[in-house]
């Protein structure tokens, strides 16, 4: 296992703050902000055609007014720079540029730049190797810092912010909106003495901004209260007695957003379901508060086109969407998948796999029925090799083999996207193009969907 995936192994599995795929420019808050030692880790891509891309640790959310702790910024055009900065009270100071070749690889390679917060400087390296430092200027300590934003000019796959005692209110960006398949996984307890918490998907940080969601277990009553608020009116709320937390007894809950509503599971079981009243889109704030005492909150986006990469391909509306689905799966595509649909599988490869099976077929059996699109992976020596194919009457196609820059690691999460375009599959994984199998089969619209293998499935959505 390489340096860099021993890092972010160690980043996914401490708890804190977690986001996959975000929308970039994005800002969001450190909980409880940075103290000696506190860590960053940032995994992400430089496409090719970037210009220009900037991290920063800063002090309040906006960006045009807040004081600049660490401002780096990455030049592309003509030779490749790095230069590192201050704002205070809105001066700038002075610019220090980083000596020697530039420090990030570009696509299809990605970096994982880790920062790490110290009394007097700040850290960073880039891919396991300790590239630079940058003191920390007259008056911007590092207690100051309370967000990290990133501006354009990059694809973020994950931002890690490990917290060993998460703040109990918790206000935390989502980005440019909630969308169908986006996911959170949210840990945590309610205090020794909890009485009520909420947990809400909402319009802004205010607690009178508009609320698409509204989450509140009343461990007193024994009950769960559900609810949205538009304009300052709240519809009619939905109760459920089943209402399974208890003081000091830890709970994982899920939450998927579905094309009806936002749909949830608690601690693997399936739980409660909220249909959408309003737009879900603007939906742009998490918001937790009460007696709960937080431990570990992933907000998952699904990557369905955030680098630019599928073109010239209509969503249909969903068609099919599981959250945390039980392997193996076969199940049937209402509408069938035609051109124009987008598949996405999310999920996290086993700490020590062997294959994994997808197939696009027509029809529900194994045996005889039609394959339009064979995605198969097996892992020898920890490297996939990947081949696709197709199947009709029995007889197998001319098999296509993929080779995997980065991706499908063992134990690491991943991302793969399937597009139905006019002529066939085009296959993308954690952003990247992967392969393309031309459409062979004589049936024009496979129905049925099956997986298998050694993974952990977080979500399927096709579109």
């Amino acid at each position: 296992m390489s340096v860099v995936s021993r890092l972010l192994q160690k980043a996914e599995s401490e708890p804190g703050l977690h986001y996959r795929n975000p929308s970039v420019p994005h800002a969001c808050s450190i909980p409880g902000g940075l103290c000696i030692g506190s860590k960053i880790y940032i995994h992400g891509m430089v496409p090719k055609d970037s210009t220009r891309f900037a991290i920063i640790l800063q002090r309040g959310a906006d960006p045009e007014h807040a004081d600049l702790h660490l401002h780096l910024c990455a030049h592309l055009g003509g030779t490749p720079v790095v230069v590192r900065n201050s704002r205070l009270r809105g001066d700038w100071g002075v610019e220090e540029r980083l000596d020697g070749p530039f420090p990030f690889p570009i696509a299809p390679r990605t970096f994982l730049l880790v920062i790490t917060a110290y009394m007097d400087s700040y850290e960073v390296e880039i891919n396991g190797s300790s590239n630079f430092s940058f003191k920390v200027r007259d008056g911007l300590p590092i207690s100051s810092v309370t967000h990290l934003a990133i501006e354009a000019g990059l694809f973020i796959r994950a931002i890690h912010a490990p917290v060993e005692s998460m703040p109990r209110k918790l206000r935390l960006s989502l980005g440019s909106g909630v969308k169908v398949g986006d996911m959170f996984s949210i840990k945590g307890e309610p205090t020794e003495d909890a009485k009520s918490f909420v947990i809400n998907w909402q319009t802004g940080p205010g607690k009178f901004d508009d609320v698409l969601f509204l989450l509140n277990p009343q461990l007193e009553e024994g009950r769960v209260v559900m609810n949205c608020r538009l304009d300052d009116e709240w519809a009619k709320e939905e109760t459920s007695s089943d209402c399974p937390f208890s003081p000091g007894k830890p709970f994982h809950l899920a939450v998927g957003v579905s094309s009806l509503g936002f749909d949830t599971l608690l601690d693997g079981k399936e739980w409660l379901n909220f249909r959408h009243k309003h737009e879900v889109s603007n939906a742009k704030t998490l918001f937790i508060e009460g007696d709960l005492q937080p431990t570990d909150i992933w907000i998952d986006c699904a990557q369905l086109n955030a680098s630019g990469i599928v073109n010239g391909v209509i969503k249909r509306g969903v068609r099919l969407q599981l959250i945390g689905p039980e392997l193996p799966l076969t199940s049937r595509i209402t509408g069938g998948f035609e051109k124009g649909c987008l598949f996405l599988i999310s999920g996290k490869i086993n700490a020590q796999p062997s294959k994994l099976q997808m197939n696009v077929q027509c029809g529900e059996g194994s045996e005889d029925c039609d394959i339009a699109l064979l995605f198969d992976v097996l892992w020898k020596d920890d490297t996939p090799k990947i081949t696709l194919n197709s199947r009709e009457e029995n007889s197998w196609g001319q098999e296509v083999s993929a080779t995997v820059v980065e991706g499908l690691a063992a134990g690491r999460p991943f991302d793969l996207l399937v597009a139905r375009t006019e002529d066939g599959f085009q296959c993308f994984l954690d952003g990247l193009e992967l392969a393309h199998l031309p459409y062979r089969v004589e049936d024009p619209l496979p129905d049925h969907i099956t997986l298998s293998g050694d993974l952990e499935t977080y979500r399927l959505l096709l579109l």
